[in-house]
């Protein structure tokens, strides 16, 4: 079942990269359906994980036998709330591409492409086949941002190519260390392995991978490729990077970094949480000096990022649980954001904030979502973003609590950038710019909006489903070192 999770997407992009002769509505129709289906598919495995099947793992097959490679595919409840997450932003993805007329077919191709290696990513538990997955979503969004970006897409992809894939290099090496001693790439016999292996030997394995995941996540000072891979990208893309691929580090972190190897992590935690911190408050700050929205989230995604690896560090129960809700709450919220600045350069044209003024007047559906999801970020209660941050504050206080009240102090700098960027471009006088702006919202603007709105409230004001699944994994990474 899982397997079909990743060859869905695949045939999406043939189909889709096929489909372009037929016309543009033949191209984007394939990738809708596939990916509507691939979210149905997804469905389907949460309720046979809810229902007790065992599904860690759910496919195990020998792949290249003389290397020790299988083709392993499971789930637990951590990866199945990325996969949940990653069907549903692609159908928001999708929704959001549908003016895309330049080579269309090669456009939905490569995106579904993408699709699939996310999808990979977070089933994988070979680590062979998790590096292969891990580099398949690089070379879709490469060409993607190359081909459908802005002014210097160039520069930004060739950024992202090189900045990832260093880091990649870094993980790689670790894996195959872990390789080398096991003999296998599976997860399960390099836990096995590692439970006898020397304290020198996983330092080093830790430090490699944790680089590899510091890239990807990004941490500072590792984030350098974001704010022109976020401003440069095509929307749908945009959305895509921040609301999965900063995630796939993120998981990597836990997956391998802490639950293969909990003891070096421990040790090392506290250095990962001071880096956090400084990642919290160093995007917090660049983000108040911004003038363009774009690149204002974008901080903002670091910052939220930042705030993601302090639950993961805190190594306490509701600290891991926040982490991995995080995951979900800034993948929703940052989508609906980037989602919302494709809009204004579409219907104002421009996201710069002091040609901005007054666009709840002239365009109040997009106006009022912008205030809403501002205020998503920005942590109100009752929102699912106010439940990420407040268990990762919990979690962080009960190991670190010095660092929690610090952490604590970046909270009036994420509200000040927001309200002072929604203060100069939603309300006050209405520019000129604004007075010419198409406040007509069509079917495939309205919907993934709205989607995304209903979700990020009701996983405000109900979390407990979703902290109740992730709460068993959670478990688990902490008693790996007797926290429970």
């Amino acid at each position: 079942m899982l397997a079909y999770l990743v060859l869905l997407p695949l045939l999406g992009a043939l189909g889709s990269y096929l489909g372009e002769r037929y016309g543009l509505a033949r191209a984007r129709s394939v990738a809708l359906g596939t990916s509507l289906l691939t979210a149905l598919l997804s469905v389907l495995v949460l309720q046979r994980y809810l229902g007790g099947a065992e599904m860690f793992p759910e496919q195990s097959q020998v792949w290249i036998s003389d290397f020790g490679i299988g083709f392993i595919l499971g789930v637990d409840a951590m990866s199945l709330s990325l996969v949940l997450l990653t069907a549903l932003l692609y159908v928001v993805a999708v929704l959001a591409s549908w003016n895309i007329s330049t080579n269309p077919g090669r456009y939905f191709g490569l995106l579904m492409t993408m699709e699939a290696g996310l999808m990979g990513v977070f089933l994988a538990l070979d680590l062979f086949l998790f590096y292969v997955f891990w580099e398949i979503v690089l070379i879709p969004a490469f060409f993607l941002i190359n081909g459908w970006g802005g002014e210097r897409r160039s520069y930004a992809a060739m950024k992202v190519l090189i900045y990832t894939h260093l880091g990649s290099l870094f993980m790689f090496i670790g894996i195959i260390m872990l390789y080398l001693k096991a003999g296998s790439f599976s997860f399960f016999a390099i836990s096995d392995m590692l439970s006898a292996a020397d304290a020198g030997f996983k330092s080093l394995v830790f430090l490699l991978l944790f680089v590899g995941f510091a890239f990807k996540i990004p941490l500072v000072p590792f984030h350098t490729w974001l704010p022109d891979a976020y401003t440069e990208a095509p929307t749908p893309v945009t959305i895509l990077l921040a609301g999965l691929l900063s995630k796939m580090g993120a998981y990597g972190l836990l997956r391998l970094g802490v639950t293969l190897l909990p003891e070096t992590f421990q040790s090392y935690a506290y250095a990962i949480a001071l880096l956090a911190l400084v990642s919290v408050f160093y995007a917090a700050f660049t983000a108040l000096a911004q003038r363009d929205i774009k690149r204002l989230v974008a901080f903002s995604s670091v910052s939220h990022m930042g705030f993601l690896v302090l639950g993961i560090a805190s190594f306490d129960f509701v600290g891991i649980s926040g982490a991995i809700f995080q995951m979900v709450s800034h993948g929703l919220i940052v989508a609906l954001l980037f989602f919302l600045t494709g809009m204004l350069v579409e219907k104002v044209g421009s996201r710069e904030i002091p040609r901005l003024g007054g666009l709840i007047t002239r365009a109040p559906f997009l106006g009022w979502v912008l205030v809403f999801a501002s205020l998503a970020s920005l942590g109100l209660p009752g929102l699912s973003g106010f439940v990420a941050e407040l268990s990762i504050l919990l979690g962080l206080f009960s190991t670190y609590p010095f660092l929690a009240y610090l952490a604590v102090l970046s909270l009036p700098l994420t509200a000040g950038y927001y309200l002072w960027m929604l203060q100069r471009s939603t309300f006050g006088a209405t520019s000129e710019l604004v007075e010419g702006a198409r406040g007509d919202v069509r079917w495939h603007e309205a919907v993934p909006v709205l989607l995304l709105v209903v979700l990020i409230t009701l996983l405000g004001l109900y979390p407990a489903p979703l902290m109740e699944m992730i709460g068993s994994t959670s478990r688990e990474i902490v008693a790996l070192i007797g926290g429970i």
